[in-house]
């Protein structure tokens, strides 16, 4: 987010810098009611855009058997997961490379199913990430994206500044399923309401189940994030991020702020 010229950290931002892995909203019950919905099974091509650490592919591929490709913009990231994925023994059958979501370094109609988890409103244009989801999915293939929504009607102004303060954009849901269709995503289900639960938001750790969003992280692991944003930001940052925080928490218990899973096909 941009300040009276002054670039201060969002809340992606924030996760980032501590380097500790998260996960979406709604954690692993969300990923493996992704892969439930696009209907993985042993052989099928998965693409996993913007697979981050490769957590949710290493899922994927050990839970039901499935090659995977994630790619992701970050060089950093693509060699973290390639790491994970030996150390899981999955080298095989998971494999990452570098790329941009909203220009896929891919032929078209080339995967079973395209899935990308809480990532579509990270980059500057979402409808060329989805476009480009369809552009390498098959004839028929499976597009599925989860991504942050609004539950009620918001002044541009409030939308503008939540998302400045998050590090990415929620759409309203007519907008997400709008976007999906003019990418050519047909016979689109959702499911919205079950994955809005304020709890659902704090679901973010693949190692711990948490009920407050205060806990997400632990005590040495605030400390060393402060640090680091310290170090990068310096105290306006640190008082930033707080902030940014404490307007991501009231958002969603107010209500306004939700979490919906699409699944459509090519």
């Amino acid at each position: 987010m941009k300040r009276q010229g002054i670039y201060k950290p969002t809340v992606e931002d924030a996760i980032e810098i501590g380097g500790i892995e998260t996960l979406h909203p709604g954690g692993f019950a969300l990923t493996r009611r992704t892969a439930e919905l696009a209907e993985l099974t042993e052989g099928l091509k998965i693409l996993d855009v913007s697979s981050g650490r490769g957590t949710q592919s290493l899922f994927y591929s050990r839970e039901f058997g499935v090659e995977v490709t994630g790619v992701d913009i970050s060089e950093e990231m693509v060699r973290t997961s390639t790491s994970n994925a030996e150390k899981a023994g999955l080298e095989n059958r998971v494999r990452f490379r570098t790329g941009d979501s909203q220009s896929l370094p891919f032929e078209e109609n080339t995967f079973d199913v395209v899935i990308n988890e809480c990532a579509v409103g990270i980059p500057d244009d979402s409808q060329k990430v989805l476009n480009e989801m369809v552009r390498v999915a098959k004839p028929g293939g499976r597009i599925l994206i989860h991504e942050s929504t609004w539950r009620m009607k918001l002044s541009n102004e409030e939308k503008d500044e939540f998302s400045e303060r998050y590090g990415t954009t929620p759409l309203e849901l007519a907008e997400w399923l709008g976007m999906l269709e003019k990418a050519g995503v047909k016979n689109i289900v959702y499911e919205f309401e079950q994955w809005s639960r304020p709890e659902m938001f704090w679901k973010i750790r693949k190692d711990r189940d948490v009920s407050h969003w205060f806990f997400t992280m632990s005590i040495p692991e605030k400390l060393k994030t402060m640090k680091r944003i310290y170090s990068k930001f310096g105290m306006s940052g640190i008082m930033t991020v707080m902030t940014n925080e404490r307007v991501f928490y009231r958002t969603v218990l107010q209500g306004k702020l939700g979490y919906a899973l699409f699944k459509g096909e090519k």
